[in-house]
């Protein structure tokens, strides 16, 4: 009888602590400011990533660029990966090492398209497009993943509303990529690989929602981008890959980039515990806006141009639009 008392004290006790966590996850203050902790984060990834390359001498056109890339890459994630484990063991006081098969199964299984699909393909493209053209095309993430969630979530329907606010942003992409002079001009290894990043992303979104049932969001992205990372930094140096640092501030660059991996995703994959994904995954679509201001700051690109001012402000629309109908319940 004592010990049916303990075991139901103690599970009341879980009850609680799941119960004041979501209470402050999902608190507006808590999430939104999260949110937009996270985009900021990433929108600023697209000028430093390819501040990167040049402070690392990854240069365009010779025989190992594409392995130099990978291997960028991995230094970045696995290095966040670490980032993420040490923060939330020595935060949070636990054992940050998966317990289960399971969930080393679920950190692999979320690391091919978040960390090795998305970001090869990100690097790859990034380094074949601009830094402002590059954060545009990323946009379209967010409405991929609108798309794909409403398959796999009831809750997650495709309104009229989130229909025209993925029109709308889809449309600004597309005046963006296309519109270039007079010319349609698409380039598959630059903007291709960047679309297909935006899709392996997406996935990689509904994904991690399902995941965080079977494992702690932060440690389930740190693992991941350790197993992911690791990947790249093999398939980098089996290919003959080389990073070769200009001086102290390359190391810096790289240690920022890996920082705001831990911090972006280790809130975004906490968000997605306690939020809808398309809640959430309209907010990406402010990711171009701060990666092309962040393109003229350090990059100096010219970003007063009519087409991407035009497809600025259609993709603020679409954010609008798609927010609506989560108001108008």
């Amino acid at each position: 009888m004592e010990k049916t008392t303990i075991q139901e004290i103690n599970t009341d006790n879980q009850l609680q602590e799941k119960s004041h966590a979501a209470k402050f996850w999902q608190n507006p203050a808590v999430w939104l400011t999260c949110t937009f902790i996270s985009i900021l984060l990433w929108g600023t990834a697209f000028p430093v990533v390819k501040k990167g390359y040049e402070l690392f001498q990854i240069q365009s056109g010779t025989d190992n660029q594409i392995a130099s890339l990978l291997l960028f890459a991995g230094l970045r994630f696995t290095l966040a990966g670490i980032l993420t484990i040490i923060f939330t063991a020595i935060v949070e006081k636990c054992n940050p090492f998966p317990k289960t098969a399971q969930q080393w199964g679920a950190a692999f299984l979320l690391a091919i398209p978040q960390t090795i699909l998305q970001y090869a393909l990100f690097f790859i493209g990034l380094a074949h497009t601009s830094g402002t053209i590059g954060s545009i095309l990323a946009g379209t993430a967010s409405f991929m993943t609108i798309i794909l969630a409403s398959f796999f979530y009831k809750d997650e329907k495709l309104t009229k509303y989130v229909i025209l606010g993925c029109v709308l942003g889809f449309t600004g992409i597309v005046i963006v990529d296309f519109q270039r002079g007079d010319n349609i001009s698409f380039n598959w290894l630059g903007d291709g690989f960047m679309l297909l990043s935006s899709l392996a992303s997406a996935f990689a979104t509904i994904l991690s929602k399902k995941l965080t049932n079977y494992f702690h969001p932060r440690l389930l992205s740190g693992w991941n981008f350790f197993l992911g990372g690791s990947i790249l930094i093999i398939f980098g140096k089996i290919f003959g890959g080389t990073v070769n640092a200009i001086n102290a501030k390359a190391w810096l660059i790289l240690f920022y980039l890996a920082f705001l991996s831990a911090m972006a995703f280790g809130l975004w994959t906490t968000m997605l515990k306690y939020h809808e994904v398309s809640k959430l995954s309209v907010f990406k679509s402010l990711i171009p806006v701060i990666g092309a201001l962040g393109s003229a700051i350090i990059l100096k690109e010219n970003i007063l141009q009519p087409r991407l001012i035009i497809a600025l402000i259609l993709v603020a629309l679409g954010i609008f639009l798609v927010n609506y109908k989560k108001t108008s319940k």
